[in-house]
C-alpha cells in the first residue's frame, strides 16, 4: 500500500521547484531593484544638498558652482544624471537673505539587474534650498 503512494508522488518535488524557483527569482530581482532605487535616492539627495550649498557659498557663478558640486557627488558614486538646475533668489534688501534652490532629476536604470536588455528605469527627483551665505569671505 505504501509503495503505491510513493510511486504516485514521484516528480512532485520537480513540479514544486518549477513553480517556486521563478517566483523566488522575481522576488530577489524586486528586492535588488528596490535597493538600487534607494541607493540612488540617497545619492541624488546628497548631490542636491551639495549643489545648493556650493551655489550659496560661491563668489562666482552660482549655477556653475552648484552643477560642479552635484556632478562631483554623482560621479563619485557612479551615477550619470543630467546637470542640476540651479535657481538663485537674491535677497530683496536689508535684512532679507537670498536663497538658492537646486533640483536634480535622474532616471535610475533597472534594465541590467537580471536580464540585460529589458526596459525599465525609476525616476528620482530632489530639490533643496539653501540660504545664501551673507558672511562668506569677500
Amino acid at each position: 500500500m505504501r509503495q503505491g503512494r510513493v510511486g504516485a508522488e514521484r516528480g512532485s518535488v520537480a513540479i514544486e521547484a518549477a513553480i517556486l524557483v521563478p517566483v523566488f527569482i522575481v522576488l530577489v530581482g524586486l528586492i535588488v531593484a528596490a535597493g538600487r532605487v534607494r541607493t540612488a535616492d540617497g545619492v541624488v539627495a546628497e548631490a542636491t544638498r551639495d549643489a545648493a550649498r556650493a551655489a550659496s557659498m560661491t563668489q562666482g557663478d552660482p549655477v556653475t558652482a552648484g552643477q560642479q558640486a552635484a556632478q562631483a557627488t554623482l560621479g563619485g558614486q557612479g551615477f550619470n544624471c543630467p546637470p542640476a538646475q540651479i535657481i538663485s533668489h537674491p535677497g530683496g534688501g536689508a535684512g532679507q537673505e537670498g536663497t538658492v534652490t537646486a533640483t536634480i532629476n535622474c532616471q535610475v536604470p533597472l534594465a541590467d539587474l537580471l536580464v540585460r536588455g529589458l526596459p525599465g528605469s525609476a525616476p528620482v527627483k530632489y530639490s533643496f534650498t539653501a540660504v545664501i551665505d551673507t558672511y562668506r569671505s569677500q
